[in-house]
């Protein structure tokens, strides 16, 4: 740099230290006369304009500056800034979007963009970066599952890991979509709300740096979220947009039904995440509520998607096996396998090191990373160390560390290690560790073990392979494609095999060594960013076809269809058609004994099988609500039936008709009624016991209308117990 030029710049930041604008701007822009791209003069000059009172004129600086610095997240702030001066509200939060797209922790623009998040006139208009081809396809991620997750807990666990690795790139400029949305499932009004992008990726960077959910930021930004979807519309979807639930939707009341109406309306396509099959080949190790959501939900699967993806092609096969046992004819929906062969994202080091990682530094220990859950089986793990630590002695035994939170059948575990002497002193539980000390928890292991009853995929053997350790794991599902070839596997649940190699490898130094060097010569893991490109890809190869409300499910002849949500611990049939049969908005969610219509319109559809052109005859039984109502039900080629209903009682309604076409529609109307308890206890969820009705619809059945053994079943059902078939 030349003399003078060294002094001209010299004397544009004196004059902007000792804040004189006016000087500083003429010196900048002196400087930028002869340096024109020296992009952080730009910056300087913009900032000595504007506090000129002349925000347009520093808009043109920081625009000339982001020319050569195009990923500098505090320039994109600096240019909210000037944006939100000059009165323009939606370009500002549009630059505060970029700063955090480029920088999700930078708290300067999420101070700005928060209060901007619920605001409907502020929109977020999208970004005119990148290209794309005309046809690709708009991609709408639904994240219902993890703000749940969110609401309760911060660092995530494996299913909330892959939606934050997932949707985090798909949002950058030129990923192979039009547009992509985020959208959170409502259920109350049966429809999806907008997620705003800066609300996921400020949760995706926190929930990387800590693990405490009631940290003042954190609390915020859940906050935050919470008003931005409270004040969101109804979301619209674009015509023929993949819907893609990378998350749990077994357990949202509903979503199926939403998701017939939004095919109905707009067409879209839906891609669901398969991460494993374990509520139904392991029940055990699932609560039995969610047990009994799972096998309905994946009942419901393939009449639905238009695209199942699977972790890994053993959960794949898995999926194909259980279809075809429990549901024998149900086409199967077109499918691919998306593989989490990722190596973990490395989130920026922690301003205070971890003090249970901190504590570990020096010692030789071994590292268990899992949820503490009866699936992961902590107990085979525990008592197998114990075993190995009487036959070496603790002196010969490294430290043992448990890193997860408690799950689901977790204590038995946790009280072996708080009662066992030898666990006591040789096992450390840590259930608080954040992804950012998750690097140095790994580097400082031995080795790293993992165990699980059943998995779809196995992040934690991934991740320990990507830092080069070596790795002991069951030789079962998931786990197989996990461990990558290079994972030393033993026989799922046998202690003897596990041991074996177990006492190797805390003894044979040598022996870790090499696995050690043939992970660090033979892995090869792609990024998330390459995983969720081949998703993106995968969408917009499949065929461009106008995705229709699934058909109507097919009722045998005398078979009577419960419309309740039954608790059947495997899937079947019967589990899909008590959703599928329910149509339109009109419907709350069902519950154990049958399923409330809304007031107004509720419709059934159904073909009922081998009937057309024959006379048939349709009972329904009906449960009044808490006060007397009046209906109407109407079924094509029949007069309507008009009903009044004391209140809480039950009355069976019985239709004729000639079906003239296949698909049967019956129209359930009534006016708006108080529901009171609900017959089995209080109203599902907390639901107010005061929300509104029509009517209760138990059961339904089609007959031909000679069958007169059919309907004398239908009602003694009614008033007889009868033994049922367990799921």
């Amino acid at each position: 740099m030349e003399a003078g030029r060294g002094s001209l710049i010299e004397e544009a930041d004196r004059l902007r230290d000792a804040r004189d604008w006016r000087g500083a701007a003429d010196a900048y822009a002196a400087w930028l006369r002869q340096s024109p791209q020296d992009w952080p003069a730009w910056v300087q000059h913009g900032h000595a304009v504007k506090e000129l009172g002349d925000p347009e004129g520093a808009l043109a600086s920081y625009r000339q500056a982001e020319h050569g610095l195009p990923r500098d997240a505090d320039l994109q702030v600096q240019i909210g800034h000037a944006l939100k001066r000059a009165g323009d509200a939606t370009g500002a939060r549009r630059a505060y979007g970029r700063a955090l797209a480029l920088d999700p922790g930078s708290d300067a623009a999420w101070r700005e963009v928060a209060p901007l998040l619920g605001d409907s006139l502020v929109a977020a208009a999208p970004e005119a970066e990148g290209l794309s081809l005309l046809g690709d396809p708009a991609v709408v991620f639904d994240l219902t599952d993890l703000l749940s997750w969110f609401g309760a807990h911060r660092a995530p666990s494996g299913i909330q890991r892959v939606q934050l690795e997932l949707v985090g790139p798909a949002l950058r400029a030129g990923a192979a979509a039009v547009s992509v949305t985020l959208a959170v499932f409502h259920p109350a009004s049966a429809g999806w709300r907008a997620l705003p992008k800066e609300v996921f990726l400020r949760l995706a960077a926190l929930s990387r740096s800590g693990a405490d959910p009631f940290d003042a930021a954190w609390e915020d930004t859940v906050a935050t979220a919470q008003r931005a979807l409270d004040a969101a519309p109804e979301f619209a979807f674009p015509e023929g947009a993949w819907l893609v639930n990378l998350g749990s939707s077994w357990t949202l009341p509903d979503y199926h039904l939403a998701l017939r109406a939004a095919k109905a309306r707009a067409h879209i396509r839906y891609a669901p995440l398969l991460h494993d099959c374990g509520p139904l080949v392991v029940p055990e190790h699932s609560p039995p509520d969610t047990a009994s959501a799972f096998a309905r939900w994946f009942s419901l699967l393939a009449p639905h998607a238009d695209l199942v993806l699977s972790v890994s092609a053993a959960t794949q096969a898995e999926a194909e096996a259980l279809r075809a046992t429990h549901l024998p004819g149900q086409p199967s929906p077109p499918g691919a396998v998306l593989g989490l062969d990722a190596a973990p994202v490395r989130p920026a080091a922690m301003a205070r090191e971890h003090p249970g990682v901190a504590a570990l530094a020096g010692q030789p220990y071994v590292l268990f990373l899992a949820t503490i859950e009866s699936r992961k089986n902590h107990l085979f793990v525990l008592n197998a160390w114990l075993a190995l630590t009487r036959k070496l002695g603790a002196a010969r035994m490294p430290l043992l560390v448990l890193a997860g939170r408690p799950g689901f059948g977790g204590d038995p575990a946790l009280a072996l290690l708080r009662n066992a002497p030898a666990l006591r002193d040789g096992a450390l539980h840590l259930d608080d560790v954040p992804d950012a000390a998750l690097p140095a928890l790994h580097r400082g292991a031995l080795f790293c073990l993992y165990n699980s009853d059943h998995e779809g995929w196995g992040l934690p053997v991934t991740e320990a392979l990507s830092h080069g350790k070596a790795v002991l794991c069951p030789d079962h599902t998931g786990l197989r494609e996990a461990g990558a070839g290079l994972a030393l596997h033993f026989r799922g649940g046998s202690e003897p095999d596990f041991l074996e190699k177990l006492e190797r490898l805390v003894t044979d130094a040598a022996f870790r060594d090499a696995i050690a060097t043939k992970v660090a010569s033979g892995l090869a893991l792609r990024s998330w960013q390459a995983i969720s490109d081949q998703l993106l890809t995968v969408l917009a190869q499949q065929p461009d076809h106008r995705a229709m409300a699934p058909t109507p499910p097919s009722l045998p002849l005398g078979a009577i269809q419960p419309l309740a949500a039954m608790a059947a611990r495997l899937p079947g049939p019967a589990l899909a058609v008590a959703e599928m049969i329910r149509a339109g908005a009109g419907w709350h969610a069902p519950e154990a004994w049958g399923c409330w219509t809304r007031p107004g319109r509720a419709l059934l559809r159904m073909t009922p099988a081998a009937a057309l052109g024959r006379r048939l005859r349709l009972h329904l039984l009906l449960r009044a609500p808490a006060t007397p109502q009046r209906l109407r039900i109407t079924l094509r080629g029949t007069a309507p039936l008009s009903l009044a209903l004391t209140p809480g009682s039950e009355t069976v309604a019985a239709l004729e008709v000639t079906l003239d076409q296949p698909v049967m529609e019956l129209s359930i109307e009534a006016e708006p009624a108080t529901v009171g308890a609900a017959p089995d206890g209080p109203a599902p969820d907390g639901a107010d016991e005061a929300r509104q009705v029509g009517v209760g619809v138990v059961s339904i059945m089609v007959c031909a209308e000679e069958d007169v053994l059919a309907r004398l079943d239908y009602l003694e059902r009614q008033r007889f117990t009868w033994p049922e078939a367990e799921g």
